[in-house]
């Protein structure tokens, strides 16, 4: 098995060595990470821009959660210079949950494919469940991430 210490910086390279690594030796299924807020006026719709929806959980805060719980239940096991980012993300939003109230967010890391990882995760509030998702992220080198960003940007 190969050292995910001692990562090529070349691109074919580092192709080649992370075909060659098993995140398995460093994550597996069964992590979690639960993530609690207090629902505030920066979560709410009308916040967002749907006034009509008012003092309601918006959608994006409600996913900003998601996605964190997400990234918490890996990120400290992946060694320096790895991180995360999102593929998809799918859920559903069963109910509302009130200003004031607070929203939980469990995701639990599923199965590992490759570079890839995929979470479900179950949205809770005071009262009941209100949704549940499934997340894929991939593992990548950082500083490899945002050269390609930059080679994006220059490209403008």
């Amino acid at each position: 098995m190969r050292d995910i210490h001692n990562v090529p910086r070349d691109n074919t390279a580092f192709v080649d060595f992370l075909s060659s690594f098993d995140l398995r030796s460093i994550l597996w299924p069964g992590l979690d990470a639960t993530v609690q807020k207090l629902i505030d006026e920066s979560d709410t719709a009308a916040h967002y821009g749907s006034g009509s929806l008012g003092h309601l959980i918006a959608t994006p805060a409600f996913v900003a959660l998601m996605i964190n719980a997400s990234v918490n239940a890996v990120e400290d096991r992946l060694p320096p210079g790895f991180v995360t980012v999102g593929r998809s993300l799918e859920i559903t939003h069963e109910a509302p949950t009130c200003l004031g109230m607070v929203l939980r967010v469990k995701s639990t890391l599923k199965q590992i494919k490759g570079d890839r990882l995929f979470f479900e995760i179950v949205a809770s509030d005071d009262y009941s469940e209100v949704g549940c998702g499934t997340h894929e992220r991939a593992v990548v080198q950082k500083d490899r991430l945002f050269r390609r960003a930059e080679e994006r940007l220059n490209r403008i």
